[in-house]
């Protein structure tokens, strides 16, 4: 949820800031935490 939260705000700050520079951030931001999640699942599996 709290993804979904920052993809929707990065959306209004494109639009009115004009710029992808709020997209790139959240963008990174989701990848870092999409890619612990994946390293604690694959702990959690030895």
């Amino acid at each position: 949820m709290i993804i979904n939260l920052g993809v929707i705000i990065a959306g209004i700050l494109v639009h009115y800031l004009s710029s992808n520079k709020p997209d790139l951030i959240i963008g990174t931001i989701v990848f870092i935490l999409v890619i612990q999640g994946a390293f604690r699942i694959l702990k959690l599996s030895k």
